[in-house]
């Protein structure tokens, strides 16, 4: 396509920096901060931009849309941890560590574990739909899982 435009393509320097494990568990804790205090009260725009805002002012400069995709990527990966540690629940040549992908670690597991759980408990009080919540699939994977081991 000579001479056309990139459209919605970013180049790598666009995308914004890699996040740590620090920053990751930042973005985890706001998440968890926000849902807490709004519930349903906020449109998902206005729950990422308050997200966004509280991380850049905690030095930690990233938009909604990098919040949520990060989130949406860690959650991913914690689910892939669940799944990995149910597949060889006692496998001696593999600890639950290894299963952490880069700037993943047993802190932020365990608070997305924390807030995972939280969340699941709060719908299960209030939403009665909540077997179509995708986090809710992996609650009783969660609760199998013996998190003293990671």
């Amino acid at each position: 396509m000579e001479g056309g435009s990139l459209g919605t393509r970013h180049m790598r320097s666009q995308v914004g920096p890699d996040w740590s494990s620090k920053e990751a568990l930042i973005l985890v804790n706001e998440i968890a901060a926000v849902e807490a205090d709004c519930l349903k009260g906020l449109s998902s725009y206005q729950k990422w931009k308050i997200i966004s805002e509280t991380c850049t002012a905690l030095d930690v400069p990233r938009t909604a849309n990098q919040c949520r995709r990060k989130w949406d990527s860690l959650v991913d990966e914690y689910k892939k941890i669940i799944v990995r540690s149910r597949t060889f629940p006692n496998s001696q040549t593999q600890t639950h560590t290894d299963c952490f992908p880069p700037n993943f670690d047993r802190e932020l597991f365990k608070a997305i574990h924390d807030f995972v759980m939280s969340k699941d408990n709060r719908s299960d009080d209030t939403d009665p739909d909540s077997d179509t919540d995708p986090e809710a699939d992996f609650s009783e994977a969660i609760s199998q899982t013996q998190l003293g081991n990671f």
